[in-house]
């Protein structure tokens, strides 16, 4: 708190009033003595102008007495001992301050005080000029020259701190007519405070409370006028709300008891006036005297009949005598009010479910019961089939848990927590992201929810994780249940284990598509991933190369060392062949002896020259067959895609023409597929036909 607010503020208009005469002679006292002040700076600078004017006129005529007495007559002692001391006395009171030629000399400001230094010892060389001349017999040209040099430098230095002096005064006339228009500012300043004041604690409040009086003319008592001050307007202001406010309470309370019951009518009608529940009123004859709409319409009586209708007619009997010592319960005062559901009578004779609502009131003196009956047949039905949901909820063994829109668990039934061991107290309110195994990455999740999103299902395999930290794998299938605004409500997910079905599967894939000797693929996954190269191929635009090995000298190996050795061997050989590929390369087995190699995304067709060397290397080393040593070599061709085919079979035949090739130029090498390999086959096989179709003819003639 300031010290302003701490100070008390003037509880009456006179003593605002005194106050602003005040503060109003205080701004002109202010006024005043700042104009003084300002005329006292001006009369001192014109002093200071006038002692520097005559000292520059003294020197002057000291030279110029001087001059006339060297030239004419002999100087009498001390002739110029007075004009000295003026002329000394006028320096040190512009230095130091003090009187001089008649006048009260302030000292020069500090920025000035520089300029005296000069002055003065100008001065103490004129003076010494001046001693020299008259003191010189007879009369010299050179001291005149020098008296006229020394009094033109006095002048020059006299001049400098007039033009000084002037500027200051400007400089100080200017202050002085800013100091005046800041001066001017403050009074405007004060004024409008003033006119504020005055408009905020008089003018305004007066004119709140006449708008006040207005609106209390026109009938108005609500507006209030809040004056924050306590002076005699806000008494009065005080009486006035007070009178308005008594006034108001007046006529509120008129207007509150004709209303009221005009109210509670429409109040009634609006609550009888609905499509859901019943509204009725039984007499102390168990006589309906008043029924809406939807009490009929649920009986299947016209408005008018319901009317005097005994409740009898509303209950089979078994369900009346019950419904009949309720509402005698509450008739005789036993009971205030009653909730309960009974089976009631359609007025075709069918019957129906309802819930009664009662309570009891006073009608025309007499007791009575007013309440509401809804039809509950369908929630009856809703009811049984929640149940047997639950039922299947609780007992399939399929598992089952339901999120909300966050993917956080609402719950879960039995078969989820056999599946994956947890309880239920230990996943509702987590995440589902607590089950799973790390195996899925986050673009697996993000298409999965992007699904969800979209179709709001999804349906597949995933890897989770159990409490006890095994993994399994469970087919899961995902649905999203709805609001009636299209929101999402809550999720359901069905899932079961199918971790052994799938190893099933996967073993059954593996035997269908990996040869069961060297795990290497064999022809069928061979065969597809061909088809798949010359696909990518054609679209990337890289070449590939399709290796066929065939090994050399193997059926020696297997007939002198048995099959078994022979079997160990193609082991280490398919070890070796892995061995000299990329990942992305693929090795197969077609049989037998033979296999294949597949190079893909190839820049140039030379680059698989280096890996056919490295095979032949590495094909060539021993074999060690438990106690026996082998040694083998292979023979390979290469056909390019698609230079040399663009399907598979026809790369596999001309790369199986290069091996033939590589096998009849010596074995240990590669040999590549040219054009002229194919004549040569197709030549030989022209010759075979040739052959085969003369040899019956030669078994004829002979």
């Amino acid at each position: 708190m300031t010290l302003l607010q701490r100070l008390p503020r003037p509880r009456t208009l006179k003593t605002k009033t005194r106050i602003a005469v005040l503060l109003v002679l205080l701004l002109a006292v202010g006024n005043v003595l700042t104009l003084q002040f300002l005329l006292g700076k001006s009369s001192d600078l014109a002093a200071t102008l006038n002692v520097a004017g005559k000292m520059r006129m003294l020197s002057q005529r000291i030279a110029v007495e001087a001059l006339a007495t060297h030239g004419f007559a002999q100087p009498a002692a001390g002739q110029f001992e007075d004009s000295y001391r003026a002329f000394d006395t006028a320096y040190e009171a512009l230095r130091r301050g003090g009187r001089a030629f008649e006048l009260q000399v302030r000292p020069l400001d500090a920025p000035l005080q520089p300029l005296l230094p000069p002055l003065q010892a100008g001065w103490l060389e004129y003076r010494q000029t001046v001693d020299a001349l008259l003191a010189a017999t007879p009369p010299d040209r050179a001291q005149v020259a020098r008296v006229l040099a020394a009094s033109g430098q006095l002048l020059e230095r006299a001049e400098s701190l007039m033009q000084q002096l002037v500027a200051h005064a400007n400089q100080v006339q200017q202050r002085a007519l800013w100091s005046s228009m800041v001066l001017f500012g403050i009074d405007v300043l004060v004024l409008l405070a003033g006119y504020a004041l005055i408009a905020r604690r008089v003018l305004r409040p007066v004119y709140q409370l006449t708008l006040q009086c207005r609106e209390m003319g026109r009938g108005n008592y609500n507006m209030r006028v809040q004056l924050d001050s306590s002076d005699e307007l806000a008494e009065l202001a005080g009486s006035m709300q007070q009178s308005a406010a008594q006034i108001e309470q007046l006529l509120c309370d008129v207007a509150r008891e004709r209303t009221s019951l005009a109210q509670i009518q429409a109040m009634f009608n609006g609550l009888a006036d609905n499509e859901v529940a019943g509204i009725y009123m039984l007499d102390a004859q168990l006589r309906i005297v008043y029924a809406n709409e939807q009490l009929a319409r649920m009986f299947g009586h016209p408005l008018q009949a319901m009317e005097h209708l005994p409740l009898a007619r509303l209950f089979p009997p078994a369900d009346y005598e019950a419904v009949q010592a309720s509402v005698r319960e509450r008739l005789e005062g036993r009971a205030h009010s009653a909730r309960y559901e009974r089976s009631a009578q359609h007025a075709d004779g069918h019957t129906f479910d309802i819930e009664v609502f009662g309570t009891t009131m006073q009608f025309q003196g007499q007791p009575a019961i007013i309440g509401l009956m809804l039809d509950i047949s369908e929630r009856r039905r809703a009811e049984a089939s929640a149940r047997r949901a639950a039922l299947v909820y609780q007992h399939t063994c399929e598992g089952m848990v339901v999120t909300d829109a966050d993917g956080v668990v609402l719950d879960i039934n039995p078969a989820f927590t056999t599946m994956t061991g947890y309880q239920a107290h230990e996943i509702v309110g987590q995440r589902l992201n607590r089950l799973s195994s790390g195996r899925q990455d986050r673009a697996f999740y993000q298409a999965m929810w992007d699904s969800l999103q979209k179709t709001g299902s999804w349906s597949g395999d995933i890897v989770n994780r159990r409490k006890n930290g095994e993994e399994f794998i469970e087919q899961l299938t995902i649905s999203t249940s709805y609001n009636p605004d299209g929101s999402v409500n809550s999720r359901i997910g069905l899932f079961s284990d199918v971790t052994q079905l799938r190893r099933k599967e996967a073993t059954i894939w593996h035997q269908a598509h990996y040869d069961h000797l060297t795990q290497l693929p064999n022809r069928q996954m061979f065969q597809d991933n061909l088809r798949r190269c010359v696909e990518q191929s054609r679209h990337s635009g890289l070449p590939f190369a399709l290796a066929f090995l065939d090994l050399d000298f193997f059926k020696e190996v297997n007939d002198s060392l048995g099959h078994d050795a022979g079997d160990e061997l193609l082991r280490q050989v398919a070890q070796r062949l892995q061995g000299c590929v990329r990942s992305t390369d693929l090795v197969a087995r077609l049989g037998g002896d033979e296999f294949t190699l597949l190079l893909q995304g190839l820049k140039r067709l030379e680059d698989a020259h280096p890996v056919c060397r490295k095979v032949l290397h590495a094909i060539a080393q021993p074999y060690a067959l438990g106690s026996a040593t082998a040694e083998v070599s292979v023979s390979m061709g290469l056909a390019y895609g698609p230079r040399d085919g663009h399907d598979g079979e026809t790369l596999l035949r001309r790369a199986d023409l290069a091996m033939y090739a590589a096998k009849e130029q010596g074995r240990n090498q590669f040999c590549e597929f040219t054009p002229e390999l194919e004549r040569q086959a197709q030549g030989r096989r022209l010759q075979q036909e040739q052959d085969s179709q003369a040899q019956p003819q030669q078994g004829q003639g002979g």
